[in-house]
């Protein structure tokens, strides 16, 4: 089987997504796979090259040199090459897409979208419930017609309506780009003195900003979901070192950026602390809140009819209540630690995710068989 590995794009967390990728490459080629990784620069183009799937490559430069992609939507085909006389594309013969792109561009249904339209099987989520979930503002609002709990909030543009949040809500206050991820461009705001500055950040990200309360004393949990048993995962407390969940906290140890997976336990299958500093693995949290946090993540998983793997952001606040706050339907590093934590590898789960898309994808009735227009059986307005 061949695999296409989407990563970079033109998105903030294009870096975190070329870590995700090669991360999961290696293990997809032992699964006996053959991987074709696919690097969209930050100008947006596509490219390929063998070197792609080693991590340092990257490290030393972000390429701009490489075979180009076209995605030929007509015979839903990967294409590599130039159209010169002397150099006709050639057919890579992907059977399916596997997403490790985070942020716009990507991870906001526009990737699942050109395979839909490719007639390409993805791995992950749908283009609707990927676009929602990108939306934390509309998101909010859909979990809340749910009835699942979350921190009331406010979308705006302008420092006005950020002032108008301000005076209902009070202070201290999350400042946070509509769509975006990683933390990038989010401030805690102690004081009006502070907040047109947070919004300046926020909105160089974003044309639109999330205003809203900071939860009092607030710890993140984190639960990834699935469709097949175990559907749900062990439970994370990420570690912070400031009032909110940086991206210095999530993404950069003392050594600098992470990269590769830590070096596996004796026993993937055990529930001992994963040995990464920037997590609590499992979190040391009530049984009770444990399983709460779980139920919240598979209800919000479902509300959205997700699929692949997603991982589920809550806040435990300091009287023990639980707050959804966003859903991220292709998590950085897919999430791999918490299912190893949960009993289930990340070469299970990489294959388990690939058969799951190439089963949806062989269930979908695209068009119908006859043409209704002919005999007249489909007529339009008769015309004024």
């Amino acid at each position: 089987m061949t695999v296409a590995v989407v990563f970079g794009a033109r998105s903030v967390e294009h870096e975190i997504s070329i870590i995700t990728a090669c991360q999961a490459m290696p293990v997809l080629s032992e699964l006996g796979a053959e991987v074709v990784p696919v690097y969209i620069t930050k100008d947006g183009r596509w490219l390929t090259k063998p070197e792609f799937t080693d991590l340092e490559t990257f490290r030393r430069q972000l390429p701009e040199e490489g075979a180009p992609i076209q995605l030929d939507l007509d015979q839903g085909r990967f294409l590599a090459g130039g159209y010169s006389r002397l150099g006709r594309p050639r057919d890579l013969g992907v059977d399916v897409i596997y997403p490790c792109l985070h942020g716009t561009l990507g991870e906001d249904g526009t990737l699942a979208a050109l395979a839909d339209v490719a007639r390409l099987p993805q791995v992950g989520s749908p283009t609707l419930a990927s676009s929602l979930a990108m939306d934390k503002f509309r998101s909010k609002k859909f979990f809340e017609a749910c009835g699942l709990p979350v921190v009331a909030g406010r979308a705006t543009s302008t420092l006005e309506g950020a002032l108008e949040a301000a005076s209902g809500f009070g202070y201290p206050l999350v400042v946070k780009p509509n769509r975006s991820g990683s933390s990038i461009g989010v401030s805690l705001v102690e004081g009006e003195g502070q907040l047109q500055d947070a919004m300046e950040m926020a909105l160089s990200f974003d044309t639109e900003v999330v205003v809203e309360p900071a939860v009092r004393g607030a710890s993140d949990l984190n639960c990834a979901v699935k469709r097949a048993e175990p559907r749900a995962s062990e439970v994370e407390r990420p570690l912070r070192a400031s009032g909110f969940l940086s991206y210095r906290d999530k993404y950069v140890t003392k050594r600098g950026m992470t990269g590769s997976p830590p070096a596996a336990t004796a026993n993937a299958a055990s529930k001992s602390a994963y040995p990464d500093p920037r997590r609590e693995l499992p979190a040391q949290i009530p049984a009770a809140t444990r399983a709460e946090v779980q139920r919240l993540a598979l209800a919000a998983f479902d509300a959205l009819d997700c699929a692949g793997s997603a991982r589920v952001d809550l806040l435990l606040s300091d009287s023990g209540e639980l707050f959804l706050n966003e859903v991220n339907t292709i998590p950085g590093s897919l999430a791999f630690y918490l299912w190893e934590a949960t009993g289930v590898s990340f070469a299970a789960l990489l294959e388990e995710l690939v058969t799951e898309a190439l089963t949806r994808a062989g269930t979908r009735q695209l068009v119908l068989a006859d043409n209704l227009l002919a005999a007249n059986q489909l007529l339009g307005k008769a015309p004024i």
